[in-house]
């Protein structure tokens, strides 16, 4: 992703080759048209390519692309929300197993498991450092103001203290 950020095309190939079938895959799961799964499949990598300046080296690149393909799946069905009334956006927080990696610093993981988050805490911090989103776009997304969505974060960075050790940032 560093590479594609610098302008290497090559670098973006490489990683659509990677993803494509797990993306593809978990949308497949979720979404029964084709041709519906083919449209969010290309917004993912559509959002991919325009947030690519604001994504941060220092996370991990999987739990970010799947935090763009959730949110890609989430505005879908909100847009959708006449022809699918069942679907519930919170069995969209699940993260896929093919998209889950074996890592102390994936995100979604420390979000699922430990944190007893809110869902709009949840959803703002994934949105803050998963997508690099300012608080007026945080604020925009989540229906809120600028300074609820700045408090949002900060009350769930402070109960994510609780669960990251020094040591696990190493």
């Amino acid at each position: 992703m560093i590479l594609y950020q610098r302008g290497d095309i090559e670098a973006f190939n490489c990683l659509y080759d990677k993803y494509k079938s797990m993306v593809y895959g978990y949308l497949h799961k979720r979404v029964y048209k084709r041709n519906e799964v083919d449209e969010i499949f290309q917004d993912v990598f559509l959002r991919v390519h325009q947030s690519r300046l604001r994504y941060k080296s220092e996370f991990p690149f999987e739990p970010w692309l799947f935090t763009v393909l959730r949110n890609s799946l989430i505005d879908y069905y909100r847009k959708k929300k006449k022809e699918y009334p069942n679907v519930s956006l919170d069995d969209l927080e699940v993260t896929p197993s093919a998209l889950q990696i074996e890592d102390k610093h994936n995100l979604d993981g420390l979000l699922t498991t430990n944190a007893d988050l809110k869902r709009s805490q949840r959803q703002a911090i994934e949105l803050r450092y998963g997508e690099d989103f300012s608080f007026e776009e945080i604020a925009e997304t989540l229906g809120t103001t600028s300074s609820n969505a700045r408090q949002l974060v900060s009350r769930a960075l402070k109960k994510l203290r609780k669960f990251i050790r020094p040591e696990d940032m190493t």
